[in-house]
């Protein structure tokens, strides 16, 4: 076995075909302590977990993007952080649902085919700034294989279908809302190499637009998108089992009373899933379809862009509460509380329109951006000066110095809420709403027969609470995907219907019950009373695999000496016993083929910072 070139003892990942990629800032870290080393020669998890908290403890406790002449427009708490994290870093799913075989439907303004919707790698995709010529733009994307399963244009009340129509290729701005909210949703983050990507990024999509020329949404064209799914039961026709309305109803009015809302109720019934934007107006008042007593309807937290541990309340309690709205919604003598649940609703990154003027404007950013982080001020200065005309600066702007040339970048920069070349950070409800429909559509993946009564209850069962937050705007609390979508593996026609969940401390009848051979996974602290260790349940969905092993911080993240026992359909499982503390882990997968894989707990929402671009699953015991 291979060696840390750091401790010097065995590096059980040196067996990887290829060292699981180390942050950048954790790799300037190890250089600065360890001169000479390179990331291509790897180190072992404890000094990857150990160079994790030096980069934790040196992170600022507030926020650094006001501080200084080089701030920018949104949190971090590091020099070498400086970027909004992805979804799935701040909320931790189960990246073995993808939403795949699941349409989920759109009722918004507009939309636009983005890259990050295609139906897998594309064949050819030269994305640079002149991909903001419409012709171009869409001869390019018509190549591809596309997640959109149909179009439906409803707009000024006309209703047309169909992926060739002009409406769907436009680089009107009302194409920006739906383009979106459906990314965020079910974009693959492919124009970030996968980084930025959505809860259900193998979904397929039906966009319906709305609305009138003069940019407004009247509540009766809500109702006409709603009723066409109904009609001829189109939503089946098209495989829609979740809907994803983030804009609004006119004003307030009883739920039995408003067509928007009985449309709801009859989709629901139909065995279709409403998710609804509670709206930003920070009021206690709710207008269709939010106030719809079947539908999801999600507020919003501003998670100020951290990576949080949902077991640690002192982190928690940083949670802020979006200006969203809320109220109470009453079917006969019972009380619904709205929103049920709250997703993050500020700082979320959504792929910029490709055929809008912002879309050049960033990618010029970014080069001159590189270039003058790289230190060649020179280059930069070209860079603004030959697209000069995009950015609309003046020629002069070719003899700036490096100090002014940095803020006049930043502040075109913060302008458009720049993350990446391609990339922005959005907030309000609209974008918090498809975060749920998202899980939702992984969930019906993980388990087709749930109900939306069903998805409903194990979204807002297993939300995390938010007991600092106001009652009554907090619902039943966070969304989190990966509990959400283990619970829906359990429920009545789920794959594992009848099985704990993975990290579940096991009492001794649940032992008896499983019947499954206890191990004692842990070769340190044998001095510990063994009465104070813990029975954990344990389980792996790996229906590739030949074998599962357990390792991490008990037992020298040895990948050989603890293995699960295969069950049904692909799942792994076993009951370890562990001492007290806070442990570490990970799954080691060998596939059929003899590849191997070092994979986090799907199930287990309680994750570390590794050092690694992925985290480590957390059992506290």
């Amino acid at each position: 076995m291979a060696h840390c070139p750091l401790c010097g003892q065995p590096n059980p990942l040196a067996r990887l075909a290829q060292h699981p990629e180390l942050t950048q800032a954790i790799t300037c870290r190890v250089q600065d302590a360890h001169h000479g080393w390179s990331a291509t020669q790897g180190i072992c998890p404890d000094c990857a977990v150990h160079y994790a908290e030096r980069q934790i403890a040196l992170r600022s406790i507030d926020t650094l993007h006001y501080d200084g002449p080089d701030s920018v427009g949104f949190p971090y708490y590091h020099r070498d952080e400086m970027t909004i994290l992805a979804l799935p870093e701040r909320l931790p799913d189960h990246p073995h649902f993808t939403g795949s075989g699941v349409t989920i439907a759109f009722i918004d303004s507009g939309y636009y085919p983005n890259p990050d919707l295609i139906d897998g790698r594309p064949t050819v995709l030269d994305l640079h700034y002149s991909n903001a010529d419409v012709g171009r733009a869409r001869r390019l994307l018509e190549q591809q294989r596309l997640r959109i399963r149909q179009y439906l244009n409803l707009f000024e009340e006309s209703e047309r279908t169909g992926l060739d129509s002009p409406s769907l290729w436009s680089d009107a701005p009302n194409s920006w809302h739906g383009q979106m909210t459906s990314a965020v949703a079910a974009g693959n983050g492919l124009l970030s190499d996968g980084y930025y990507r959505g809860f259900a990024p193998e979904a397929a999509l039906l966009p319906i637009k709305i609305g009138r020329a003069d940019g407004g949404i009247p509540e009766s064209e809500i109702a006409r998108a709603l009723h066409w799914l109904l009609r001829e039961d189109n939503w089946q026709r098209y495989g829609v089992r979740v809907i994803n309305i983030s804009v609004g109803g006119d004003h307030p009015q009883a739920w039995w009373e408003n067509d928007v809302c009985l449309a709801v109720e009859e989709l629901t019934r139909r065995g279709v899933l409403v998710v609804s934007a509670a709206g930003n107006s920070n009021r206690g008042e709710l207008v269709a379809p939010a106030q719809a007593p079947s539908a999801i309807t999600v507020g919003g937290i501003d998670d100020g862009n951290r990576r949080i541990r949902l077991d640690r309340p002192e982190e928690t309690i940083r949670y802020q509460a979006y200006h969203h709205n809320w109220g109470p919604v009453y079917v006969d003598s019972w009380q619904i509380a709205k929103p049920e649940v709250v997703a993050p609703a500020k700082w979320v990154p959504a792929p910029v329109l490709p055929v809008s003027p912002i879309f050049r404007e960033m990618w010029v950013l970014d080069q001159a951006w590189d270039a003058l982080v790289a230190g060649d001020v020179i280059a930069a200065a070209e860079i603004v000066y030959t697209w000069r005309t995009i950015l609309d600066f003046e020629p002069e702007i070719r003899q700036a110095g490096a100090e002014e040339l940095q803020q006049t970048l930043l502040a075109r920069m913060n302008a458009h809420k720049f993350i990446h070349r391609h990339y922005q950070h959005v907030d309000g409800t609209s974008v918090a709403a498809p975060q749920v429909a998202a899980v939702a559509a992984q969930m019906l993946q993980a388990n087709p027969h749930l109900s939306p009564y069903q998805i409903k209850e194990l979204i807002t069962a297993s939300a995390h609470p938010l007991y600092h937050l106001p009652p009554e705007r907090k619902g039943e609390g966070l969304l989190v995907p990966a509990s959400a979508v283990a619970l829906a593996l359990r429920a009545p026609g789920g794959l594992l219907s009848g099985l704990p969940v993975s990290g579940a401390q096991m009492a001794a009848d649940g032992l008896r019950n499983l019947s499954i051979p206890v191990k004692v996974a842990t070769i340190g602290d044998a001095d510990v009373d063994q009465d104070q260790w813990r029975a954990i349940y344990l389980g792996c969905l790996a229906p590739d695999a030949q074998s599962v092993a357990l390792t991490g911080s008990f037992n020298g993240w040895q990948h050989d000496a603890v293995f699960l026992l295969p069950a049904q359909s692909g799942w792994w499982h076993g009951i370890f016993l562990l001492p007290p503390g806070s442990h570490l882990y990970r799954f080691w997968i060998t596939g059929t083929d003899d590849s191997v894989r070092w994979v986090c707990d799907a199930e287990n929402a309680l994750r570390a910072e590794s050092g690694f671009c992925h985290p480590h699953s957390v059992i506290n015991v």
